[in-house]
C-alpha cells in the first residue's frame, strides 16, 4: 500500500482503490454483487483525500485493477 499524500494521487485518477483508514481498518471493498470492488478515488461519490486527523482519514491506499 502507498501512503496518502493528502490529495488525489495521479495513479488513482479515474480508478477504484482499497483504502486503509487511520483507525487501522480496511475500507469495505465488496458490499454487494452489483457494486464494483473498492472505493471510487474521484468523481461523484469519490474519496476525501485530505488529512484532517479523523480516524476515518485514508492513511494508505492500493489502486485496484
Amino acid at each position: 500500500m502507498r501512503p496518502n499524500p493528502g490529495y488525489l494521487p495521479a495513479d488513482a485518477v479515474g480508478k477504484r482503490i482499497r483504502p486503509r483508514l487511520a483507525h487501522g481498518g480496511i475500507g469495505a471493498c465488496d458490499d454487494g454483487a452489483t457494486s464494483p470492488p473498492g472505493w471510487a478515488a474521484d468523481g461523484r461519490g469519490g474519496c476525501r483525500w485530505t488529512i484532517t486527523g479523523s480516524p476515518f482519514d485514508i492513511k494508505e491506499y492500493e489502486v485496484l485493477g
